[in-house]
């Protein structure tokens, strides 16, 4: 028996239970404890491209879903083909197999079609061209991230910026959920999907500082690279929506039209083994003919000599050139599965639900985790051992938090300051047991309690700032954010001598992208000159809110600065005593663009302040008007990159 008689009776042999409950229903408990008659039906199969081309019976480099032609897969974004009709595709082949006719092979042939038997053919009530669902984890990280990076490395060597590239990529600062490098990027030898993510949140921002202050004849180039990169990094974070609008697909859509429109710069590098090989023979054969010129000419001058050798070379140059650029294309099959993403969304609903992604994280937890906690020895009974317990416990977890907020009562909480809840202005917000209800935000907390540092003395040595300088700013901020009877005192023997703690962490609950009642949890860390675990030391790029929303362009009021110490004091006032939970931060400016996105990248500058006033640029602000971490890509000395597509959150906001 063949691989394709094994295939196929392994698959009659799933879907035999599923074609009998189709057909003739099952009797289900549902949800408002009615019993109904049930019929499931096969509405997906989520796999990659190549596992789909087998199951389809479909040839190499085939659209499952389109008829599209092998030349037309990377042309246009909007162009339609016609839907397959694997019914049809099935009598034809039963025709051949009864006639032996070539005319109707031919024609199966012509549309990508194999005489295989396609797996999910005759299946009731499934209409097989809608089994096909996008793959953001293969299709784009691993198929055209990959692809892209292979263009941009060529880009960058040609132009000479690849050292420039791998310095900026080394130079990344941490953010949650962002694995910073530890290496050049031409010193990685594995791209996997969690390293191809990785590269997705930060390529646009690498690229346009390692592309900065082209000459004349780079600048269109670049200009384009940048736009091409651009294009394809926000097709596909707004593919991670987890809802859509008719804005949000227009947005989509005109992505992906703008990378078809500016594809063409990396075209040369996209240069197939045939192609180099037609330009290495052709490169040969003018070199040979050089050499029969000269023999032919008999003796000649040195210099009659140089000047037939650079004209050849710059001959064979251009000529290398115009047939890597003249035979190089863009027709692969990822490019083309793009178009079927907005079709997608109206007709299923997000994408990412459907993502191989489910199948390979639910394989880590399942199966990985469990490995890495066994003693390795009968490995197989430990995995499902712990897989349950840790299911188990979640889910009590989740049980006893459901119990505990139904149960606390806000009278009750109301005269706690510790568990109180504040929102971004500050105002109170209910205690735990109402923020699934009310989508309050949980209040930042300070951790990390720094031993030996109790007073401003101490303070100033461990931040290495001027204890004077501190007073001032402690002075600035008590005059700007509180009221007159809430105020600390303004002569520095009375400020010198409170109390204080001094903290290295400060945790910043942010509202997840698109989800109620879910907060991210950003570690934002300040290690002043002190080493971070071994390494070096670490302060971290924080939000800060400094103005209104008017204000800063798309920043809207808010400004990135460096996080330079965290600090309590408590200050005796004649009711009792106010504690203030503060923050040292070096903020920085918006260049002069005044905080709108630039042309080409859609990043927004800015740099260290260079104002006679405040040009240090370092405040001290109250914890609560730090929205988060920030995340900021080196573009030179004191000027850096917002990298607002580093997460969904900031791609939203920051645009």
């Amino acid at each position: 028996m063949g691989n394709d008689e094994v295939l196929d009776a392994v698959f009659s042999l799933i879907f035999e239970p599923l074609e009998a409950v189709t057909k003739s229903g099952k009797e289900m408990n549902c949800a408002d404890g009615r019993v109904r008659q049930c019929f499931p039906v096969l509405a997906a199969w989520i796999a990659d491209h190549a596992e789909n081309e087998t199951l389809h019976g479909l040839k190499r480099m085939s659209c499952a879903k389109c008829e599209v032609p092998l030349e037309r897969l990377g042309l246009d974004a909007r162009e339609a083909h016609q839907t397959r009709d694997y019914q049809m595709y099935a009598s034809v082949t039963q025709q051949y197999l009864d006639t032996g006719d070539e005319q109707l092979a031919a024609s199966l042939s012509a549309v990508g079609v194999k005489m295989d038997r396609n797996v999910f053919a005759g299946l009731s009530r499934v209409v097989v061209p809608l089994l096909f669902k996008p793959d953001i984890l293969h299709n784009v990280y691993l198929g055209l991230f990959k692809h892209l990076m292979q263009w941009i490395e060529d880009f960058l060597k040609k132009h000479d910026r690849q050292d420039l590239f791998d310095e900026v990529w080394k130079s990344l600062p941490p953010y949650p959920g962002f694995f910073v490098p530890k290496k050049a990027y031409r010193e990685v030898t594995q791209w996997q999907g969690k390293e191809m993510r990785n590269l997705g949140r930060c390529i646009l921002g690498v690229l346009a500082s390692a592309l900065r202050r082209p000459t004349l004849a780079q600048q269109g180039p670049f200009r384009n690279a940048l736009r091409c990169v651009r294009a394809l990094v926000d097709f596909s974070l707004m593919a991670q929506y987890q809802s859509h609008t008719p804005e949000t697909l227009r947005y989509m859509e005109q992505y992906l039209e703008a990378f078809h429109r500016y594809k063409g710069v990396f075209q040369e590098f996209r240069r197939s083994k045939k192609t180099r090989e037609d330009a290495d023979a052709n490169d040969e054969q003018l070199r040979l003919e050089l050499q029969r010129e000269l023999k032919d000419a008999g003796p000649v001058t040195a210099a009659e000599r140089r000047r037939r050798l650079d004209a050849n070379r710059a001959q064979r140059a251009n000529k290398r050139e115009e047939i890597l650029r003249s035979q190089s294309h863009f027709n692969f099959i990822k490019l083309h599965l793009l178009v079927h993403y907005c079709s997608h969304v109206r007709q299923f609903g997000n994408i990412p639900m459907y993502s191989t992604d489910i199948g390979e994280l639910a394989h880590k937890v399942q199966i990985k985790e469990g490995y890495r906690h066994s003693n390795k020895n009968d490995a197989s009974r430990q995995i499902l051992d712990f897989y349950g317990r840790v299911h188990a416990v979640s889910m009590r977890l989740l049980t006893l938090r459901t119990l505990q907020a139904g149960a606390l009562d806000s009278d009750e909480l109301s005269g706690d300051a510790e568990r109180r809840f504040l929102d971004g202005t500050g105002r109170y917000r209910p205690p735990m047991g109402q923020i699934q209800a009310e989508g309050a935000r949980p209040r930042r907390l300070l951790k990390a309690r720094c031993a030996n540092v109790g007073n401003f003395e101490q303070l100033s040595l461990s931040l290495n700032i001027p204890v004077d300088r501190i007073f001032e700013e402690l002075v600035k901020y008590s005059r700007r954010s509180l009221k007159d009877d809430e105020r600390l005192p303004e002569d520095a023997e009375r400020l010198g001598g409170m109390p204080i703690e001094q903290f290295g962490q400060l945790e910043i609950p942010v509202h997840a992208f698109q989800e109620i009642d879910v907060y991210e949890m950003h570690h934002a860390r300040t290690t002043g000159e002190r080493s971070f675990r071994n390494g070096a030391s670490r302060n971290d790029w924080v939000w800060v809110a400094v103005g209104t929303t008017k204000e800063y362009g798309v920043l809207r009021g808010q400004l990135p600065g460096k996080l330079r110490g965290l600090f309590k004091v408590r200050n005796k006032v004649a009711d009792g005593e106010s504690v203030h939970r503060l923050a040292a931060v070096q903020l920085l400016q918006v260049q002069t663009n005044s905080g709108h996105i630039g042309d080409s990248h859609g990043l927004v500058k800015v740099s260290t302040r260079r104002q006679t006033s405040e040009k240090d640029g370092f405040w001290i602000v109250d914890i609560t008007t730090i929205s988060g971490m920030a995340h900021l890509i080196p573009e030179g000395e004191g000027q850096w990159l917002v990298n607002n597509r580093i997460d969904l959150r900031t791609f939203n906001e920051i645009y």
